[in-house]
């Protein structure tokens, strides 16, 4: 420790301060990541001192004693808003919804001024053997083989093989996802082959953020789990406390100060039946208990503070995609909390301005379990991933169902500011062309299932959003003191 202090004892020399031994006590007693603080606070104070020459242990205690930070967040105003489309489906299920995935992608693709002369692919199957073209197609299959890799590509009214040629190529392919949009640059091989020479995804194009006015900021977390024998109460209460500047040092405190907002990306509790002996690992043993205990936790939440809070797929709502919000039969006091606003999974909602979709992260599993290149530890590249693709969750068929709706209504139509998902329990964050990335931790301890595919969670690690300047700062509940 005395190592580590010494280039901040040779700026308090050089400043022309001497410090006196009980000072130098004080400030070994204080954890390392304070003490630059601290000693950069004494020498600001002393500097309008002209008379102080000696810091002594009774100036540095002088300073600690600073006024509570100025609620930036309580003297803020709410602006929210929500973009929440109606579910609409009919019998002709399915058909209609990867008719209307196809279309709503289409015109995202052809925004592109690479994909722009790209034809049907109705057009291009009837063209004769050797011509080169663009087209447009759903992947409804892959394969390997040797070398090699063949999609199969098709639209609502055709579909081809399509060999993947060139080792670059191929390494794109390779994270292409069945049932997602993608155009091939390719040619016309055999009347039932083509070859694509590049696959070109909807991709991101550069925009403009939308940034609040004022520097407030959203917390988001996800997974909390309420009434699992692994939820972390310790760890959300430590939550609460620093919410409500009760907890961590000054700097900390004034961060908190600004939340105006706490985002939760689903499974808020641990639900009833999700899989097989469940009880077992369960200390509250009915949805209704569970959503009672979320509801007195999150009233402890200052009372400026609004929460969004949409289903994972441990609530009480339909498995499949995209979820309705959590019921009021079964949350009737989070219902009745005016702060909290209950939304669908996904949503995409706008914080002062700043676009945020967020979705729960069901379809990750699918994506970290069988693309080559993917795994649970690192699950922030597939949240890349889908933002890519411009889809939520394209694959269909997996252990993600989606609803038969008339519009898929988890096709990404405009590109967000941030772009959240939780479920895998890893946080992790990034920014990808003007879009942050977040993947949220949890407040539940590692599971036994976890522990068998070895999946190690990060339970207490939020993030912190500003929503003036985009930072987001990472704050683990752990080590706050």
């Amino acid at each position: 420790m005395t190592q580590e202090l010494l280039p901040l004892l040779h700026r308090v020399v050089e400043r022309g301060y001497q410090l006196t031994p009980d000072a130098f006590t004080h400030l070994q007693a204080i954890p390392l990541e304070q003490v630059k603080a601290v000693v950069e606070r004494a020498l600001q104070v002393a500097e309008g001192r002209p008379e102080l020459f000696v810091i002594d242990q009774e100036f540095l205690l002088s300073i600690s004693k600073e006024p509570e930070p100025r609620q930036v967040a309580r003297d803020a105003r709410p602006s929210l808003a929500v973009d929440e489309p109606s579910p609409e489906g009919d019998v002709n299920g399915f058909i209609d919804l990867f008719n209307s995935r196809f279309a709503q992608l289409e015109v995202i693709l052809k925004r592109r001024v690479d994909v722009r002369d790209a034809i049907p692919l109705s057009q291009a199957v009837k063209l004769p053997v050797k011509s080169k073209f663009k087209t447009i197609g759903l992947v409804s299959g892959k394969r390997a083989r040797s070398n090699r890799l063949f999609l199969e590509l098709e639209s609502p009214e055709t579909s081809i093989t399509v060999m993947v040629s060139g080792a670059e190529a191929v390494e794109k392919g390779m994270e292409v996802l069945n049932d997602q949009m993608i155009c091939i640059d390719g040619l016309k091989y055999k009347d039932d082959l083509l070859i694509a020479n590049d696959l070109i995804w909807p991709g991101v194009p550069i925009h403009d953020s939308g940034r609040a006015d004022e520097p407030v900021c959203a917390v988001i977390i996800g997974d909390v789990h309420v009434g699992s024998k692994y939820f972390r109460e310790d760890l959300f209460e430590k939550f609460i406390r620093w919410m409500n500047m009760d907890l961590g040092p000054q700097a900390s405190r004034e961060l908190a100060s600004r939340v105006k907002y706490v985002v939760i990306a689903g499974d808020l509790v641990d639900g009833i039946g999700i899989y097989p002996d469940q009880l077992d690992e369960l200390t509250l043993t009915t949805q209704d208990a569970q959503y009672e205990e979320a509801a007195r936790l999150l009233a402890q939440l200052p009372e400026h503070v609004e929460m969004v809070i949409i289903p994972g797929n441990h609530d009480a709502v339909r498995r499949s995609l995209p979820q309705p919000p959590i019921p009021e039969s079964y949350a009737s006091s989070l219902h009745k909390d005016k702060r909290v606003h209950l939304l669908p999974n996904p949503s995409t909602i706008s914080l002062h301005g700043v676009k945020m979709l967020l979705a729960h992260g069901k379809a990750l599993d699918d994506i970290l379990s069988s693309t080559p290149g993917y795994d649970f530890h690192n699950p922030i590249k597939a949240v890349e991933l889908l933002l890519r693709c411009n889809h939520v969750a394209p694959i269909y068929g997996q252990s993600t169902p989606l609803a038969p709706e008339k519009i898929d209504r988890l096709v990404i139509r405009e590109i967000p500011d941030v772009f959240v998902m939780g479920h895998i329990h890893i946080f992790d964050h990034r920014k990808y062309k003007n879009v942050t990335l977040i993947s949220t931790g949890s407040f539940q301890d590692q599971t036994p299932f976890q522990r068998r595919m070895k999946i190690d969670p990060t339970p207490g690690v939020i993030s912190v959003f500003n929503l003036m300047n985009h930072q987001n700062i990472p704050l683990d509940l752990e080590r706050l003191e």
